[in-house]
């Protein structure tokens, strides 16, 4: 087998691999340059078996401190599907990238999306804290809509009819020639100002609208790309939704309202018209992106546990990831790490306390 760490690879080959092994946008071509745009040193991974790609992986360059580092593997690697001795390739993949970490690096955290991946990292990883939702709530598109309207709960449904009844418009991304992106990055900052959760700083989303939304309204089925949603109430943008295309999927990734009108349901009504573009655009699934549930963390519960009913109430699948697997460079620095994050939640605990 043959190693390749950051390979002359074009977008289409790379995507098309990603594509047909059902790989995340996260382990997009795109994906990796907006990751680059946004300051981030990121490194594409290539593993050939006798000339064939069997393995792709979009690694995220973190730093820590005292000059020391982390490789970070989101929904990846991704492995071809027919291929045999997965175990034996996931093997070399770990022996050879932590030969090319570099010096710096304590760790490198390797995020599987498929259960299968996971329980092999498992055998040579240590169990580590997940930065992508382990739990999600994918609502199948193909689906007719009255099938789609009938696995929503009785609330659910009850409150995009409550939207609808009170004129909440939903601005779909074929006619915003009128709404401008920073009205997202207003509702966005307000919303996490009010509910006191992290965000990402004001560059890294405005670097991702540049990189990701394309001006033109032509839907590139082979490649990831990001459409912002709005909805309209008394001519005021009272909520918004920023969803990521790519491949059969559209991914809900980040959102935003306006307290001051919940009470006209306008985030059910922005969703279901969500659900119905997908399905009209030709996706197959709507993945709400990240849900608790009754096998989440307690930490995992009290963080997420209002918008996780709304997002169950919409009905779809639960689907469960394995979790992040930390692959140990050095061991010691590593103890100190994990000491140092877990005195940091207790930190958080006792202030809520």
């Amino acid at each position: 087998m043959e190693f390749l760490f950051n390979p002359a690879i074009a977008r289409e080959e790379w995507n098309e691999f990603i594509v047909r092994h059902s790989g995340s946008f996260l382990q997009s071509f795109e994906w990796s340059g907006f990751q680059e745009k946004a300051g981030n040193t990121v490194a594409r991974i290539v593993i050939k078996k006798d000339g064939v790609i069997v393995l792709c992986a979009n690694a995220i360059f973190h730093t820590l401190p005292f000059r020391k580092a982390y490789w970070y593997v989101p929904y990846g690697p991704v492995i071809a599907e027919t291929v045999q001795e997965k175990e034996k390739i996931i093997r070399f993949f770990h022996e050879k990238f932590s030969l090319s970490a570099g010096k710096e690096v304590v760790f490198i955290k390797i995020e599987p999306e498929e259960m299968e991946a996971g329980n092999m990292f498992a055998d040579i990883g240590t169990q580590g804290a997940a930065s992508q939702p382990q739990e999600t709530v994918i609502i199948d598109c193909a689906l007719s809509e009255e099938e789609m309207l009938s696995q929503m709960k009785p609330k659910t449904r009850y409150n995009i009819k409550v939207a609808e009844r009170h004129g909440v418009k939903i601005i779909s991304p074929d006619d915003q020639t009128k709404l401008d992106p920073e009205i997202f990055l207003s509702l966005l900052s307000a919303t996490a100002a009010r509910h006191r959760f992290r965000t990402h700083t004001e560059r890294y989303y405005r670097t991702m609208l540049e990189a990701l939304v394309p001006r033109e309204r032509v839907v590139m089925k082979d490649g990831c790309f990001a459409r912002l949603f709005f909805a309209q109430y008394e001519g005021a943008v009272i909520a918004s939704a920023l969803v990521v295309f790519f491949a059969h999927r559209a991914t809900y990734v980040h959102g935003a309202s306006d307290d001051a009108q919940k009470n006209v349901m306008a985030p059910y009504v922005l969703h279901w018209e969500i659900m119905k573009y997908a399905k009209q655009a030709g996706y197959a699934e709507y993945d709400l992106w990240g849900v608790a549930t009754e096998r989440s963390s307690d930490e995992i519960k009290r963080k997420w546990g209002g918008f996780s009913r709304f997002k169950l109430g919409f009905g779809g699948s639960v689907v469960e990831r394995p979790g992040a697997y930390d692959f140990t460079l050095r061991p010691l620095w590593y103890i100190i790490y994990r000491g140092v994050k877990k005195a940091s939640r207790i930190r958080s605990w006792l202030k809520r306390s």
